[in-house]
């Protein structure tokens, strides 16, 4: 990682293709994402090399797995934005941020509302669902509690 000189702070920044590779993504989908307008450089250098702050690993990953969750790439650009205002390059949350910092309408901010809601409710429900299933499996089956299946990054299972 690059960690050019900043005043007051020492901020550590990922180029594309280190970004790319901690989020397991190729340094393409960084660029596209980029293009987008889903990931903002934090700094770009006089040779216009892009770096990107620790936040934005978070941000990236928030992306991955809101497209895994259908979110249209709108609606995440938008949360994406959001989530930016309100943190700093490191993804502290910024308590002093106010209105005025979020560039979002407030009927964008309704659908990035309506859409959370959509998404929460699924999960509640899925999660339901595993757990009667995952209650009868136990009872029918096994006739008491199991440990889960550890998993290796790979998804090999590990015993």
């Amino acid at each position: 990682m690059t960690a050019p000189p900043t005043p007051g702070q020492a901020v550590t920044f990922y180029t594309t293709a280190e970004l790319a590779r901690e989020a397991g993504v190729t340094r393409r989908t960084v660029m596209h994402y980029a293009e987008l307008g889903l990931l903002t450089p934090d700094q770009v250098t006089a040779s216009g090399r892009s770096l990107y702050g620790p936040y934005a690993l978070r941000l990236l990953r928030d992306v991955m797995d809101l497209r895994a969750l259908g979110v249209p790439l709108d609606e995440a650009r938008d949360m994406v934005t959001l989530r930016r205002a309100t943190h700093t390059l490191d993804g502290t949350y910024r308590r002093d941020w106010t209105r005025a910092d979020i560039p979002l309408s407030d009927e964008r901010l309704r659908v990035i509302h309506a859409r959370l809601r959509l998404l929460q409710d699924a999960y509640a429900r899925q999660a339901e669902g595993l757990a009667r299933f995952d209650r009868w499996l136990t009872k029918r089956f096994t006739g008491g509690d199991v440990e889960p299946l550890g998993l290796e990054p790979d998804g090999e299972e590990t015993g």
